[in-house]
């Protein structure tokens, strides 16, 4: 099972989604969420950080991190950038 969390984009400002504006509502977030699942067409479910990014707290603050998470709930896997090939090696 794959998901995608929607949260704070810390240097959109500087990438190629600088046009989209921070979300400032958890309603605003979660549209965008919807938006982005429907525009790139993503297989997976997109849950939605609070306005607060405890996920990013969490985690870490990672520009776009990945975790591979074995059955019994086990991170066996950690990478700051979510590149497929790297994900695809540790889930094999």
């Amino acid at each position: 099972m794959f998901l995608v969390v929607e949260q704070k984009e810390p240097h959109a400002a500087r990438m190629a989604v600088a046009s989209i504006a921070q979300p400032e509502s958890i309603e605003q977030r979660t549209e965008l969420a919807r938006r982005m699942k429907d525009e790139l067409e993503l297989p997976m479910d997109v849950l939605v950080d609070a306005m607060d990014d405890a996920s990013r707290a969490l985690f870490g603050d990672l520009p776009s991190p990945a975790f591979v998470i074995d059955a019994s709930g086990t991170i066996i896997a950690k990478f700051p950038w979510s590149e497929a090939s790297l994900i695809e090696k540790a889930i094999q």
